[in-house]
C-alpha cells in the first residue's frame, strides 16, 4: 500500500491535507518508522499527488493486522463456528483487570471450555500477565477462589497444560497473584488470592471521599475514621490523599494477610511507624490504629468508644447484623456519618429499610433519613447496596 514518508512533527498537516484533498486511505493507520511517520494513501489516489506532497517520497509499507475490539472475536478463531452459535446466550463478558492479572467467571452452561475462553480473553488483554477463573468465594474470609488458566510468558501464551511443564520455582514465579492496582492516581497493593478486592467499587470509595470532606467541613477539623474492615485499604487510600482529612484513623482486619497487605499500602503511601510484620491491633502513632482485630469487640474498648466521626462497615454479608455492634464508636455531641453495604434481595429490602431507620437514628438535622439504595446486581437474585446515615447523638 502507498503512503507519504514525512517527518514526525509535520504528520498532522500532511494527514489533514491528504484528508482535505480525498487522497487519504480511509480505516488505516499511520505506521510509526523511526524519525519519520508514513500516512497511507488511498488506493484510488492518482499517482501525482500535486504539489502539496512533491516534497515527500512515497513508499509502499504492509497496513498492520486490525486488532479485535472484543475478547470473543479470539474466540471464535479458537472454537468451531457451531459450538459458538450453539452456546451464544452464555459467554457474557464478566471480567475484572486487577493490575496485570485478569479474572473471570464463566457460566455453567459453557464451563467446559474455560480454557479456551481464558485464553481467548489474555489474547485480547494484552498488558494482562495471567488469566483467572473466578469459582465463587469461600472460607472464614470469603476469599476468591481463583483457578489459574493461562499464563503470558513475554510474547508466548501459556495453557494449564504447558504450564505444569514449568518448574516448581518458574510457577511460583509466574503464577504469583500479587500486584499493583491503580485508582484515581493511586496504587494499591492487592493478592486477591489472599484479600477480596474489587476495582469495581471504586466509584463508592471515591463518593466516601466526597461524603467525608462534607463532614470535614461541618466539624472545622480533621476526621476521626473507623474502618474496621479494611481489607488491603482501597478507601483509606483516597481519604488519606487528601491533606488535612484524616487526623485519627483505626485501620483493621481479621484476616491477617489482609492486613500484611494493608501495611505494605501505608507504608507506600507514606503512612510512619507502620510496623514491618503483621500486629494485633496498636496504636503506632498518636491516634493512629492499626492490625488484626475482631470489629465486634472494638466497642469494648473503653478509649475507642465514642471516638469515630466516620464509620465505614463494608462487610456487605454481614452488615445488618453487625451495626449495633459498632455504633458505640461514634462520637456523641456532634456530627457523625456512617457509609454502609449490604448485599440483599430485592424483595427484602423495604424491610431492610426499617431495620436500618430503626438502629440508625437521631438523623442530623436538615440530613435524609438513611435508606438502602441498590448501586449494582451482585448475581442474578442479589445487589449490592449502599447507605449513609447522617447521625447526631446527644451528648
Amino acid at each position: 500500500m502507498r503512503h507519504l514518508r514525512v517527518p514526525k512533527r509535520q504528520t498532522q498537516v500532511i494527514f489533514e491535507e491528504l484528508l482535505h484533498s480525498g487522497h487519504l486511505a480511509p480505516s488505516a493507520r499511520i505506521i510509526h518508522d523511526g524519525q519519520f511517520n508514513l500516512v497511507p494513501i488511498s488506493l484510488e489516489a492518482p499517482l501525482n499527488l500535486g504539489p502539496n506532497f512533491s516534497d515527500y517520497d512515497e513508499v509502499e509499507a504492509e497496513q498492520p493486522e486490525v486488532e479485535s475490539h472484543k475478547w470473543i472475536d479470539y474466540l471464535k478463531d479458537i472454537l468451531q463456528p457451531e459450538i459458538m452459535d450453539k452456546f451464544r446466550d452464555y459467554w457474557g463478558n464478566s471480567q475484572e483487570i486487577m493490575g496485570d492479572l485478569l479474572v473471570f467467571r464463566v457460566e455453567r452452561e459453557v464451563f467446559q471450555f474455560k480454557q479456551e475462553i481464558a485464553i481467548a480473553k489474555l489474547m485480547h488483554a494484552k498488558k494482562a500477565r495471567l488469566a483467572l477463573c473466578d469459582n465463587g468465594v469461600g472460607g472464614e474470609f470469603r476469599i476468591r477462589q481463583l483457578e489459574p488458566l493461562a499464563l503470558r510468558i513475554e510474547d508466548k501464551i501459556l495453557d494449564i497444560g504447558q504450564i505444569t511443564t514449568l518448574s516448581e520455582e518458574e510457577q511460583q514465579k509466574h503464577l504469583s497473584t500479587r500486584t499493583l492496582v491503580r485508582e484515581h492516581m493511586r496504587s494499591i497493593r492487592i493478592d486477591p488470592n489472599k484479600a477480596y478486592y474489587s476495582i469495581r467499587l471504586g466509584a463508592e470509595r471515591w463518593r466516601t471521599v466526597e461524603s467525608a470532606e462534607k463532614l470535614r467541613e461541618i466539624l472545622g477539623r480533621p476526621l476521626s475514621v473507623s474502618d474496621p474492615y479494611c481489607g488491603v485499604g482501597p478507601a483509606l487510600v483516597h481519604l488519606l490523599k487528601r491533606r488535612g482529612l484524616v487526623g485519627e484513623l483505626l485501620a483493621s482486619d481479621l484476616n491477617p494477610d489482609a492486613v500484611e497487605l494493608l501495611f505494605d499500602n501505608l507504608r507506600r503511601w507514606g503512612a510512619p511507624n507502620i510496623p514491618q510484620s503483621v500486629t494485633p491491633l496498636s496504636e503506632v502513632s498518636p491516634g493512629w490504629r492499626v492490625g488484626v482485630t475482631d470489629a465486634l469487640e472494638l466497642a469494648n474498648n473503653s478509649e475507642l468508644r465514642g471516638s469515630t466521626d466516620l464509620l465505614l462497615i463494608n462487610l456487605p454479608h454481614d452488615t445488618m447484623e453487625h451495626l449495633p455492634r459498632l455504633l458505640p464508636l461514634l462520637r456523641k455531641g456532634s456530627p457523625t456519618l456512617v457509609r454502609g453495604w449490604v448485599i440483599a434481595n430485592e424483595e427484602d429490602i423495604p424491610g431492610l429499610n426499617n431495620q436500618l431507620q430503626e438502629q440508625l437514628k437521631p438523623v442530623m438535622e436538615g440530613m435524609p433519613i438513611p435508606v438502602i439504595e441498590q448501586r449494582r446486581q451482585y448475581n442474578t437474585t442479589e445487589w449490592l447496596c449502599r447507605f449513609e446515615a447522617w447521625l447526631h447523638f446527644p451528648q
